[in-house]
């Protein structure tokens, strides 16, 4: 799934840059029209899969929890996906 954002989009959506647990996060916005950011994490090849690209931002987004799929609108920061969807 590509970016979809706008010059005055406030949503953040943050995860690997794979499907899984973000896509149905995506899936609505796109659904609802909603602009937002596709903030995509990138992997290291196997058998390791490297999270580098992610731990060296975690702990500077601000999240009480930090983990991925997260969501930003504004200063209303969330994580997990099933919390971000209710």
């Amino acid at each position: 799934m590509s970016q979809a954002s706008t010059s005055q989009s406030q949503i953040v959506v943050g995860y690997w840059a794979i499907r899984s647990y973000a896509e149905p996060i995506r899936l609505t916005l796109h659904y609802t029209k909603t602009p937002f950011t596709d903030k995509l994490y990138m992997q290291g090849d196997g058998p390791e899969y490297s999270r580098e690209d992610w731990l060296s931002e975690k702990q500077k987004l601000g999240l009480d929890f930090p983990n991925l799929p997260y969501l930003f609108d504004g200063d209303f920061k969330i994580t997990q996906s099933k919390a971000i969807l209710y």
